[in-house]
C-alpha cells in the first residue's frame, strides 16, 4: 500500500511565506529570551536593581541547591509518568483496536473528562484544600508529597493521551514498530518536560526544600531571594536539557518521516473477546484516573466568595490567554500547512521543522526570569493595563507547528491541501481550545504579571487565598475552571476523537514504498 494516490503538489514561495510569522515569533518569543538569560546568569543581578556585575561562571557553582534531590525527583515522576501513559494507554490501544470500532470509540468518549482536567492550578488547590483538612489520608501524621498527588490526579489524563497516541499507531496497516517507538518517545519527552517545569503542585501541595523540582527553585531564588542571576543560571541549565528532549524527539518525527493519514481500507469485524478485555482495563483505569481527581470533582461547586465580584478576575485569566492563543496556535498552525501541505524543500521540507526544535517543550516556568524583567509595567493599575500585561509572552505554540506540519504532510497525499483542511480543522481547533484551557489556568504567569492584587486573575488569587486554608479560607476551585467550560472541553475531545482522529493512522516511512 502506498500513501500517494494524490500528487503533491508544491508551492515553494507561499509554503516559506506562511512560516514567516512562526520565525518572527520564534526569535521574539525564545530566541532572544534565550540569549537575554544566558546574558543575565553571567551577572550579580539582584532585584529590582539596573545591570549587575559581571562574574563569569560564579552563578552557576552556586546550583547545587536548585539541582539537587528535586532534580532526581522530577526526573522519575517524568518517567513514571511517562510509563503510564506508554504501557498503561498502550495496552488499552492495543486491546480498543482488536476489539473494533466500538472498542475505540468507548476509550475516546469513557476518557474524554479526565483528559478535559487541564486546569493544574485548580486540581492542585482542590488537592492542598482536601490535605489541610485531612480528608485524603488514612494516616493524619503523613501527608503526600506533590509527586504522588501528580501522579494520581493524572492518571486518568495520562493513561487517555497514551491510548489516542497508540491507537493513531494500531491503525495502520502497515509495520508499526517504528511508529510505536516514535510514540513512545513523544510521550516521555512530553511528561519529561512538563514534570520539570510544572510549579502549581510543588508550590501549594507541602515541598521539603530537597525535594523541591528546578523550577521551584528558580521560582523561590527569584522571587523570594532575589536573586535573579542564580535564578537565571538555573534557567539556561534547564533550557539546554528541554532543548536536548526537543531535538530529539523533532528529529526522531523528522527522519522517520512520520505523518498522519486517513484510513481508507474497509475495517475487520472487532472481537468480542477484546471488547470484555477493553470494558475491564479501561474501566479499571478510568476509575483509578476519577479516585486521583475526586478532590478536584468534590470542590467543583466551591464558588468562595470575591470581594469585588468574579467577573473581572475570570475575564483577566480568560481574554488575554484567548488573544495569546489566537495569535500563538494560528501561526504556528500556518506554519505547519506552510511546511508540511505546501512543501518548500518538497521531500526534505520536514528539515524545516529543526529550527523549532530546541524550543519544542519550552514553558514559561524556564523563562519565567526573562519575563519578569522584561514585564510591561504602567504607573496606572487599572483594568485595561492590567488585562494587556495578562497577556502571554512566548504566545507560539510549536507542538502545535510540529504535530499541524505532521496532519498536512499526510492528509495531502490523499487530497488537495485546500480539501485536507476538512479533516484538518477539528484537530487545530481542539488544540486551540486545549491551548487556551492550559494557559488560562498557567500559575506561573499569573505570578509574574499581577502587580495588583486588585486586578489579579483567578489563577493568583487562588494560589494567595491557598496559603490561608488552615485558617478557614474559602476555596475558589469552582471558579478556576468552570463546570460548563470543563464539560465542553470534554464534550469536544469526544466528538474530536469519534469522528476525526479515529480515523487517522500514523504512518512512517518513504511515501512511495510500501512497508
Amino acid at each position: 500500500m502506498v500513501d500517494t494516490p494524490t500528487p503533491v503538489r508544491r508551492t515553494p514561495l507561499l509554503g516559506l511565506l506562511f512560516a514567516v510569522p512562526a520565525v518572527l515569533m520564534l526569535c521574539s518569543g525564545y530566541v532572544v529570551p534565550t540569549v537575554r538569560l544566558l546574558w543575565t546568569s553571567l551577572h550579580r543581578t539582584v532585584f529590582f536593581r539596573e545591570g549587575g556585575d559581571f562574574v563569569g561562571l560564579d552563578n552557576y557553582g552556586r546550583l547545587d541547591t536548585m539541582f539537587g534531590g528535586g532534580t532526581f525527583l522530577a526526573i522519575g515522576l517524568g518517567l513514571a509518568t511517562g510509563a503510564v501513559a506508554v504501557v498503561g494507554g498502550g495496552g488499552l490501544a492495543y486491546f480498543a483496536n482488536r476489539a473494533g470500532r466500538v472498542g475505540r470509540r468507548l476509550v475516546w468518549i469513557g476518557f474524554a473528562l479526565p483528559v478535559a482536567a487541564l486546569s493544574s492550578v485548580a486540581i492542585a488547590s482542590a488537592w492542598q484544600l482536601a490535605i489541610s483538612r485531612r480528608e485524603v489520608n488514612a494516616f493524619p501524621d503523613v501527608e503526600p508529597g506533590y509527586a504522588v498527588v501528580v501522579l494520581l490526579a493524572t492518571f486518568g489524563l495520562l493513561v487517555g493521551v497514551g491510548a489516542a497516541a497508540y491507537l493513531l499507531v494500531f491503525r495502520s496497516a502497515r509495520k508499526r514498530g517504528l511508529a510505536a517507538g516514535l510514540a513512545a518517545l513523544v510521550l516521555v519527552g512530553a511528561t519529561l518536560a512538563v514534570t520539570l517545569q510544572s510549579l502549581a503542585a510543588p508550590l501549594l501541595i507541602a515541598t521539603r526544600r530537597e525535594d523541591a523540582p528546578p523550577v521551584l527553585g528558580i521560582y523561590n531564588s527569584a522571587f523570594r531571594l532575589g536573586n535573579l542571576g542564580v535564578s537565571a543560571a538555573g534557567s539556561v541549565v534547564l533550557l539546554l536539557v528541554l532543548a536536548l528532549l526537543g531535538v530529539a524527539v523533532t528529529a526522531a518525527v523528522v527522519f522517520a518521516q512520520a505523518r498522519l493519514v486517513r484510513v481508507e481500507q474497509p475495517e475487520p469485524a472487532g472481537n468480542p473477546g477484546f471488547l470484555a478485555i477493553t470494558l475491564v482495563v479501561g474501566g479499571g483505569a478510568l476509575l483509578v484516573g476519577i479516585v486521583g481527581l475526586l478532590p478536584w470533582l468534590l470542590d467543583l461547586a466551591d464558588f468562595g466568595r470575591l470581594p469585588d465580584g468574579p467577573f473581572e478576575p475570570w475575564l483577566l485569566s480568560w481574554g488575554p490567554t484567548l488573544i495569546s492563543t489566537v495569535v500563538g496556535v494560528g501561526a504556528a498552525v500556518l506554519a505547519g500547512f506552510g511546511i508540511g501541505a505546501l512543501r518548500p524543500l518538497g521531500r526534505n521540507s520536514h528539515l524545516l521543522l529543526l529550527p523549532f526544535a530546541p524550543w519544542l517543550f519550552t514553558g514559561l516556568g524556564v523563562t519565567m526570569v526573562d519575563a519578569f524583567q522584561h514585564l510591561w509595567r504602567h504607573d496606572s493599575d487599572n483594568f485595561l493595563f492590567a488585562f494587556l500585561r495578562a497577556i502571554p509572552p512566548s504566545s507560539l505554540n510549536i507542538p502545535a507547528l510540529v504535530l499541524s506540519a505532521v496532519l498536512f504532510r499526510g492528509l495531502t497525499t490523499q487530497d488537495s491541501p485546500a480539501r485536507s483542511w476538512r479533516t484538518a480543522a477539528p484537530v487545530v481547533a481542539l488544540v486551540a481550545l486545549v491551548t487556551w484551557v492550559v494557559q488560562a489556568n498557567d500559575v506561573i504567569w499569573s505570578l509574574i504579571s499581577v502587580t495588583d492584587p486588585g486586578n489579579g486573575t483567578m489563577p493568583y488569587l487562588a494560589v494567595s487565598r491557598g496559603f490561608a486554608y488552615s485558617f478557614g479560607a474559602e476555596s475558589l476551585v469552582g471558579w478556576l475552571y468552570p463546570i460548563p467550560g470543563y464539560l465542553l472541553t470534554a464534550a469536544a475531545i469526544a466528538v474530536v476523537g469519534v469522528f476525526v482522529l479515529d480515523r487517522l493512522a500514523l504512518h512512517t516511512g518513504p511515501e512511495d514504498q510500501p512497508q
